[in-house]
């Protein structure tokens, strides 16, 4: 994979503090491994890597008074420090997330900490794109920090580089709502989104670092949510068994739901592609009858699926209006990458069978996609995901992807694997 470097004058702005570590961990992520770090909560160590000392101090993300007390002390840190402070992040890719939007709602300065994800989640692809893999031990901290050791020389051998973050907005019709599974006393259910009034919301506003989709995957990770449990491996058994479930359900396809994809900016409006029912005589149209319609940031989907882009088969009349489609992909030059499945087959065979993927547009942002409107008061159920999380919308409008206006040039820096 391609991704930016940063320039000598960048090189020499961005020296990282290899002796001060801070690990947020989440206790809730897929695989609960996170949940070793929890006997050193709001704790620092000092361990001796190569003779030199290096503090690590550990803050939980789920628990308020924690992460407060992190946050704070990072700030401190920041303030007394000409060098940028390393983030570890132990949970899963919706962590990572999480933590940079409480990040910038403490005001801390995005531009001077460096993420480092510690994969603890179910898929684990922000992990597996840097080359961090997709899984950690469970005994990290036992016979003197051993393990613990060995990772910290990994991160402090790895090498800095921009990623891209997007601002993805989901609108509804007048009369539609959200969906999303949530964990409560009686287990996972089914509930609406509100907002600050408890009514229906019509908008929802997320941050994006991996990928969205549409369609029958993000059909089977809603129902897969229903059935989570706190063992990673366990937990794809119940994605697979979803996904079978679902191949004898009629699924709608991407022709039914969506009407088409479009570059907007101040100066111009592009179609994309768009599907059969669309009116656009002089837009390109998505081939076939697809399943799903995925939108990659990273070379990593579906817990650890590389190389979509590259494997994928273009069609001969969008190879022949779209010249600049390149098969090298970067999770740092602004630009992301449409694919469309045929059917959950193809998606699950991927892993083992590659070259499955259509390949539809290689784009910058900003864009619209625009979804067909419900017509004689039938209801319209289309489902999405954003980096792993799975909802489920009534009567979709549309959704605006953009490159993240809360940081700097809508990227973070983060530390890729040596």
């Amino acid at each position: 994979m391609q991704y930016q470097q940063f320039s000598e004058s960048e090189q020499q702005q961005s020296t990282l503090n290899l002796g001060l570590f801070y690990l947020f961990y989440n206790s809730g992520s897929g695989s609960v491994k996170a949940n070793q770090f929890s006997v050193l909560d709001c704790a620092d160590i000092t361990l001796i890597i190569d003779s030199k000392e290096v503090q690590i101090s550990f803050f939980s993300i789920q628990n308020v008074p924690s992460r407060n007390q992190g946050y704070n002390k990072l700030k401190q840190d920041l303030r007394s420090n000409n060098k940028q402070i390393p983030i570890i992040i132990a949970g899963g890719d919706g962590s990572m997330m999480w933590v940079i939007e409480q990040m910038i709602q403490q005001k801390i300065d995005i531009n001077q900490i460096v993420i480092i994800p510690l994969p603890c989640g179910t898929g684990n692809d922000f992990s597996n794109a840097l080359g961090w893999d997709t899984d950690i031990p469970g005994n990290m901290l036992e016979n003197d920090y051993r393990i613990l050791k060995q990772y910290i020389r990994s991160w402090q051998k790895g090498h800095q580089c921009f990623f891209d973050i997007w601002d993805i907005t989901i609108q509804t019709q007048q009369d539609g709502y959200f969906q999303e599974i949530k964990k409560n006393d009686k287990g996972y259910t089914k509930q609406s989104i509100k907002d600050l009034d408890g009514m229906n919301t019509n908008i929802l506003e997320k941050k994006m670092s991996n990928y969205f989709s549409i369609g029958v995957d993000a059909r089977i990770g809603y129902g897969f949510d229903k059935n989570r449990t706190t063992n990673r491996h366990l937990n794809k058994i119940c994605y697979c068994l979803q996904g079978i479930q679902k191949m004898f359900l009629k699924n709608p396809r991407l022709n039914q739901v969506v009407e088409f994809v479009e570059h907007f900016n101040h100066k111009e409006q592009k179609t994309l592609f768009k599907t059969v029912n669309c009116q656009d005589k002089n837009a390109l149209t998505v081939p076939g009858n697809p399943a799903t319609l995925v939108c990659l940031n990273i070379n990593s989907y579906a817990a650890g699926i590389t190389d979509i882009w590259k494997n994928g088969k273009t069609p001969q009349e969008f190879l022949q209006k779209n010249k600049l489609y390149s098969e090298k992909t970067s999770f740092s030059d602004g630009l992301l990458e449409f694919i469309s499945f045929d059917s959950i087959a193809g998606i699950g065979s991927e892993r083992v069978l590659a070259g499955n993927a259509t390949r539809l547009a290689q784009t910058s942002g900003p864009l619209l996609i625009k979804f067909q409107e419900s017509n004689n008061n039938n209801t319209v159920n289309s489902y999405i995901q954003i980096d792993g999380q799975y909802f489920c919308i009534v009567n979709p409008l549309s959704v605006e992807i953009q490159s993240c206006r809360q940081l700097p040039q809508g990227k973070i820096r983060i530390l890729l694997k040596d």
